[in-house]
């Protein structure tokens, strides 16, 4: 066997694992193979590269069978990506637009802390969702002069790490762990915006390969959301993007949608490239305008999202 039909033979072996672990998620999906599954078009797209390079080193109807699959992963990936949209249409021109800043700032960022605090106060959002809030602390009496509303960083819970401000009154608040692993991390709310009542929910959850805390806590938040009546918004970060098994079930079993297209988000040093863990979801009659990363991390590992909503009465 010469070198040439060893190395393929052994990337088609590689291309076989990866291609079953991807693939389970069709069967019996399971927290093992989770971040993979969140993965599955940036996986599927590196097994038809190695593919495509097995087959120049030699070709065999495996390597062309191999490939056959991992575009046909590849698709499904894009078709799952617009399956649960809710994005506004011409119809919704004229309808009142809402603001909406997430984002992730990362704990140990406080060097940062003054510089995120002014992008916040000059975002022109009418509610931010901050995750890992930590920074903030020292700057939280310049941020309420912009939000006088806060859950969080001592309103409601006295810790700084799940936080959302609103420049509206925030009724009917709560503030609540869905796992024992950490606390206070998902923010019930609700607010008028330019004479519209909508609900608002800010989460962060546990990473997918924590044995199943994470699908229990999409499942309490469900729970939770329920009782909340009306256009809901749920941002945050949830370390798993919306390919994953058990978000795809978050979709069935809340109504809540995405946009069509969601910027990357994580990890920020790998750009377009990077994963969209980050996410702003909506349950109709909300549907969303746009969603964008902002233009800096400010020192974080997850780029922030700003997102334009509206409420359609199509």
């Amino acid at each position: 066997m010469t070198p040439a039909k060893i190395l393929s033979v052994a990337i088609c072996v590689i291309v076989s694992l990866a291609i079953v672990a991807i693939g389970s998620r069709y069967l019996h999906p399971h927290w093992l193979f989770a971040t993979l599954h969140s993965l599955q078009l940036h996986a599927a797209a590196a097994c038809i590269a190695a593919m495509m390079f097995a087959l120049i080193l030699y070709r065999n109807v495996v390597a062309f069978l191999l490939l056959a699959v991992s575009i046909g992963l590849a698709g499904h990936g894009v078709m799952m990506g617009q399956q649960y949209t809710a994005m506004a249409t011409e119809n919704d021109a004229n309808a009142p637009s809402i603001r909406l800043l997430s984002f992730n700032i990362l704990k140990e960022n406080r060097r940062n802390g003054e510089a995120i605090a002014r992008m916040i106060t000059a975002s022109g959002a009418d509610v931010v969702s901050i995750m890992e809030a930590e920074p903030l602390e020292p700057y939280l009496s310049r941020l309420v002069e912009a939000y006088p509303y806060r859950i969080g960083c001592g309103t409601l819970a006295a810790n700084c790490d799940q936080v959302l401000f609103s420049k509206t009154p925030l009724e009917r608040a709560t503030i609540r762990s869905l796992s024992p692993l950490f606390v206070d991390r998902f923010i019930l709310a609700e607010t008028e915006i330019r004479g519209q009542k909508i609900n608002i929910a800010s989460i962060h959850t546990t990473k997918p390969y924590f044995d199943d805390f994470q699908t229990a806590e999409l499942v309490q938040a469900t729970l939770a959301m329920e009782k909340m009546q009306g256009p809901l918004v749920l941002a945050g970060d949830f370390n798993a993007s919306s390919l994953a098994p058990n978000i795809r079930n978050f979709f069935i079993w809340t109504g809540l949608r995405t946009a069509s297209y969601e910027p990357p988000t994580w990890p920020i040093r790998l750009g377009m490239l990077g994963l969209p863990i980050d996410h702003v979801y909506v349950r109709p009659p909300m549907k969303i305008r746009s969603v964008s990363a902002l233009p800096s991390a400010y020192g974080s590992n997850h780029a922030g999202l700003m997102a334009e909503l509206v409420i359609s009465g199509q």
